[in-house]
């Protein structure tokens, strides 16, 4: 079976390029080795990035609204239907930004979840070797009660207890050769570890989901707030934000940190897990066979697979000498049946062996790990990363719009009751402030008012001229007269 190769990712010699600096400001190696405090000082150093840009933002918006603040509010008020579809636009692109997010967050939970599953099934593959191992002892161990009583049974008989006493000693030898077949004599619990994997990874996900849902809430009250010009919905949308904000830089430290751990680790993998992996725990040549599994490579365990079997061929050796010898003794017969099947058994057990302890298998559960880890779970982080960072900046940029916007907004004014059959009414796209305004000059007209003349004219042209009164009186006596005297109306006429 040809075995599978791990390649490193290009985001990962990416991630890996990164200059590592500790806190002094020196330049350290960038080989993965998270227990050592200067590495985990550079993993510090990038994660302290978008804490400084939070920081840097969170002082430009004290200084930002401290300035609006103090403004009093004197500036020429414009229409804010720029402001309101820039702002519309930007919400749209922060909520595509999360999107990329949320498919950041499945893309790392499916490769945590493949991590768990390749990490069972090398566990299952080594609990196999472990049960056929253990397995093949117990078969070996009840052969010796069988074997003592056939000794009891050959005492008289020259030179069958010797050759009975050697079929125990190579049958403990046998015991003792597959007692080094197990390679995790520590008890290694990959089981554990994928359990425990799950375990964080489901909160981790559930967690992201719901800060990157706070953050579409943000981006729908923006376009709410945008589209019916609501003053209300643009404020609450800035103190949305700028929860998120901490958020989104929060998270983009934690996923700038992890990008760059595990692009260091994806680079050299092998090289990490051979120099942990203690010698007692796993011997460094069974651990660089299952890890390299080049087809040249020589399996550690068969020279003792190999005893093992020959162990079993002497042993049926010895069994059929005692049958010779013992071929009219009552009762031998059964026993040296019974020891027979045991050793047959065992013999065809160890074909078994050979096919578990192969490395094609383990190392394929192997480079399946890895690939979990350092292309989906880390391109998964990548699209996190770029999510938290975009989104961010496209909020602080849309809380200051907004600022501007809800101040050009205004207050929405009550409508007083009128009468719409009224021909001097002004057009439905007036204010009620320029409602007012014009009402006031006709109200001291139609009251006769004698400085009606001297009334300076409204700038849109809307509100009837001075004389208006005037000719309403004349039109109404000439009207009068011509009702009184027709023929005088046909003559005018």
């Amino acid at each position: 079976m040809a075995t599978k190769n791990y390649t490193v990712p290009t985001l990962a010699k990416w991630f890996n390029s990164f200059p590592h600096y500790n806190l002094q400001f020196l330049q350290i190696n960038n080989t993965f080795s998270p227990e050592e405090s200067d590495y985990q000082e550079a993993l510090g150093f990038w994660a302290a990035v978008p804490a400084a840009w939070l920081t840097v933002t969170l002082f430009f918006f004290l200084v930002y609204f401290c300035a609006r603040c103090c403004s009093n509010g004197t500036a020429r008020k414009h229409p804010a239907y720029c402001l309101r579809w820039t702002i519309g636009i930007l919400s749209l692109i922060a909520l595509t930004g999360v999107a990329i997010g949320l498919y950041g967050n499945v893309e790392a939970n499916q490769g945590v979840h493949d991590f768990a599953t390749a990490t069972e099934s090398a566990n299952k593959t080594i609990t196999g070797v472990e049960t056929q191992v253990n397995v093949m002892n117990s078969g070996l161990t009840d052969m010796m009660s069988p074997l003592d009583r056939l000794r009891d049974l050959v005492t008289e008989i020259p030179g069958a207890e010797k050759i009975i006493n050697d079929t125990i000693a190579e049958v403990k030898k046998l015991v003792s050769e597959l007692g080094t077949i197990p390679f995790d004599q520590e008890g290694v619990n990959l089981q554990l570890i994928a359990d425990d994997t799950r375990f964080y990874e489901y909160y981790r996900f559930m967690g992201t989901v719901l800060l990157l849902v706070l953050e579409i809430v943000v981006g729908l009250v923006a376009l709410c707030g945008v589209g019916r010009g609501s003053r209300c919905l643009l404020i609450f949308m800035t103190c949305l934000a700028f929860l998120c904000l901490f958020v989104c830089f929060g998270g983009g430290a934690v996923y700038l940190a992890a990008g760059v751990g595990a692009g260091d680790f994806c680079v050299s993998p092998s090289a990490y897990i051979k120099d942990q992996v203690k010698d007692e725990v796993i011997p460094k040549a069974v651990l660089e066979y299952y890890i390299n599994c080049h087809p040249t490579s020589v399996n550690p365990f068969s020279q003792t697979i190999s005893r093992g079997r020959d162990g079993v061929s002497q042993a049926k050796d010895f069994l059929r000498e005692v049958e010779g010898l013992t071929t009219n003794l009552p009762g031998a017969k059964e026993i040296i049946t019974e020891i027979g099947g045991k050793l047959n058994t065992t013999e065809s057990s160890f074909d078994e062996l050979v096919a578990l302890v192969r490395c094609q298998k383990l190392n394929e559960e192997y480079v399946d790990a890895l690939n979990a880890v350092c292309y989906d779970a880390l391109e998964g982080v990548a699209y996190m990363l770029v999510s938290s960072l975009a989104v961010g900046l496209l909020f602080t940029v849309s809380m200051v719009l907004a600022s501007l916007a809800w101040q050009r907004l205004g207050r929405r004014k009550q409508y007083i009751e009128i009468d719409e059959e009224d021909p001097f009414l002004p057009p439905s796209g007036m204010t009620p402030t320029m409602n007012r305004t014009s009402q006031g000059p006709l109200d001291h007209y139609l009251r006769g008012g004698d400085r009606g003349e001297r009334e300076p004219l409204m700038r849109d042209n809307r509100t009837p001229p001075p004389s208006y009164t005037y000719a309403v009186r004349d039109n109404r006596d000439r009207m009068q007269d011509n009702q009184q005297n027709p023929t005088v109306e046909k003559r005018q006429w």
